[in-house]
């Protein structure tokens, strides 16, 4: 069956009346979503105002270092496994959803757990190097081993996080979520303001620290909801063979989910590890190049990426629901929902960042006392749309079972992003500049051919697609 991407047939899907009808629960999801996300946002706002009137911008550009570590073991060991828990979830019917869900959270924990030890012994064991070589202060070791407690922690909320996700279950997410970044903002304040005259890596290490503390309440939370969720009634407690069944699954997915993850987070990281001696080739000196940097990272960047609050709540939603589309045979369905999340993601930057880019200076400026150049936000603005549209793709082909696809797109973007930024940063003439137009090419190229394969996939009627990839 051939058809066009905007066929208004697909309004009713493959159930008829029935495919209008489960538009109303995905809405309100999408809904409970972006509140919780704009006041995620507004918190956000205070508290990198806070960080920035506390801390100061070399203190954010060394923090930005420190993350890096955080940000590898996000992608080894929780990014894929987001993927691979709430697509498993997804794909069980009803009734068998509460054993369906045990048994793929005992597997997830013990997959993670695995994946966890393998990358937190050798990070703790190096860490006085990996501070000294890498990130540029010795002093830095401390924050990274407080950076492996939050990685545990993080780990465990983001697969009940998956769980209550794919289940529907998606306003306990938003409240663990506002409760974390809630305690987060106090722990960092009370920490930051009894240690105003705090070095850089001690402003860090106490930062680190107040992160910890508020993943510990975020765990909590969301361990209770699981308890009564899914582990009453009469459901027995999975086998060790289910429990092995499900760690089968879980790997399916996770293999290239996490692998898309690695490679973007490696690439992402060697471009931020790299980025201040490219600038210092262009003429700044150490100090510039991380003040330039926090200034992009921790003002620039959150302000002109306010409407991801929007189109993230779109990209979590719509993937489970892909998903269990795609595994009832309903192409109508699965087709409707993946033109309205790309529109939706259109819609974002035309009707939100476009008309809002003039004023971005001044919303900077009144709230964290630093004002980008105006073409940093002209580049960003370009970029968002571009990223925006990109996890809206991500999301659907991951939905779509097709993680080997999105692995490929991923080294393809991000390998020709750090050559370009290697090129360009250095170039006295374009300098930060050079690093936001790398950035832009890359993500650009990329979000084409992941278009256009989108495109063939919906034309050929989804039917050289395989179930598992």
């Amino acid at each position: 069956m051939r058809v066009s991407f905007f066929d208004k047939r697909l309004i009713h899907g493959a159930n008829g009346e029935g495919g209008r009808e489960a538009e109303h629960p995905l809405r309100r999801r999408i809904a409970v979503l972006t509140l919780s996300n704009i006041t995620l946002q507004v918190l956000g706002f205070l508290y990198r105002m806070m960080l920035a009137r506390l801390a100061g911008s070399e203190a954010l550009g060394l923090q930005s270092l420190v993350m890096q570590v955080y940000a590898i073991m996000v992608s080894v060991c929780i990014s894929g496994m987001n993927v691979a828990v709430i697509t498993s979830v997804s794909g069980f019917p009803p009734r068998e959803r509460e054993a369906g869900v045990r048994r793929i959270a005992r597997g997830a924990f013990l997959l993670f757990l695995l994946l966890f030890l393998a990358m937190a012994l050798p990070l703790f064991v190096l860490r006085g190097s990996i501070a000294r070589r890498l990130i540029g202060d010795p002093a830095a070791g401390v924050s990274i081993v407080l950076v492996l407690g939050c990685i545990l922690l993080t780990g465990a909320e983001n697969i009940l996080k998956s769980i209550h996700i794919a289940s529907g279950r998606i306003p306990r997410t938003a409240i663990s979520e506002l409760l974390e970044q809630s305690v987060r903002f106090l722990l960092v304040f009370l920490l930051l303001k009894s240690s105003r005259s705090a070095e850089d890596h001690t402003s860090v290490a106490l930062i680190t620290a107040g992160m910890l503390g508020s993943e510990f309440v975020s765990v909590s939370f969301l361990s209770v909801s699981y308890k009564k969720l899914f582990t009453g009634g009469s459901v027995p407690k999975p086998r060790r063979k289910d429990v092995s069944a499900g760690v089968s699954a879980l790997v399916r997915v996770l293999v290239p989910a996490a692998l898309t993850s690695i490679s973007g987070t490696v690439f992402a990281s060697a471009s931020a590890l790299l980025l201040p001696g490219r600038l210092a080739l262009a003429g700044y000196t150490r100090q510039q190049a991380l003040a330039a940097i926090g200034a992009l990272n921790a003002v620039a960047m959150p302000i002109v990426m306010l409407p991801m609050t929007f189109v993230g709540a779109v990209s979590v939603a719509i993937m489970p629901e892909i998903t269990g589309a795609d595994s009832k045979g309903d192409f109508g369905r699965a087709a409707l929902l993946v033109k309205r999340s790309i529109i939706s993601a259109a819609a974002a930057v035309l009707f939100i960042n476009l008309p809002a880019l003039p004023f971005l200076g001044r919303a900077a400026g009144a709230l964290f006392g630093l004002v980008p150049t105006r073409e940093s936000f002209r580049l960003l603005t370009l970029f968002a749309g571009i990223i925006y549209l990109q996890i809206v793709t991500t999301s659907i082909l991951n939905g779509l079972m097709k993680q080997r696809t999105v692995l490929g797109l991923a080294i393809f973007g991000e390998s020709l992003q750090l050559v370009l930024i290697l090129l360009l940063a250095a170039r006295p003439g374009l300098h930060i500049y050079g690093y936001l137009i790398a950035k832009c090419i890359g993500e650009g190229l990329r979000l084409l051919i992941a278009s256009v394969y989108l495109r063939r996939l919906l034309k050929s009627g989804f039917r050289f697609k395989p179930k598992v990839n």
